[in-house]
């Protein structure tokens, strides 16, 4: 029967530095196991309520595998829409034996 985990991490904007359209996040995830398979997801906070759209993307997913035998999951959060993005949530979704 499988197992089904989950984990979630997050981006916040220190002062003056949100996240602009077209702008792009990269992230690692390490280590990861060949027995499991992921998902990820990203979920933009509520900011400024007169930009009412914000839209991500999580793109470039890839598992690199490490000189010393090791699986790193790498991806990229892109701001995709025309607002600007005080902070995200990343979820992780993991299904293992």
């Amino acid at each position: 029967m499988a197992n089904v985990l989950h984990w979630q991490a997050s981006w916040v904007s220190m002062e003056g530095n949100d996240m602009g359209p077209g702008e792009e996040h990269g992230w690692s995830l390490a280590p990861v196991l060949p027995v499991e398979a992921y998902s990820v997801t990203a979920q933009p906070i509520t900011g400024d309520p007169t930009q009412p759209h914000r839209t991500l993307t999580v793109e470039n997913i890839r598992v690199v595998g490490e000189p010393d035998g090791g699986l790193t999951l790498l991806f990229t959060v892109k701001n995709v829409g025309n607002s600007f993005i005080v902070g995200y949530m990343v979820g992780f979704g993991i299904i293992n034996e």
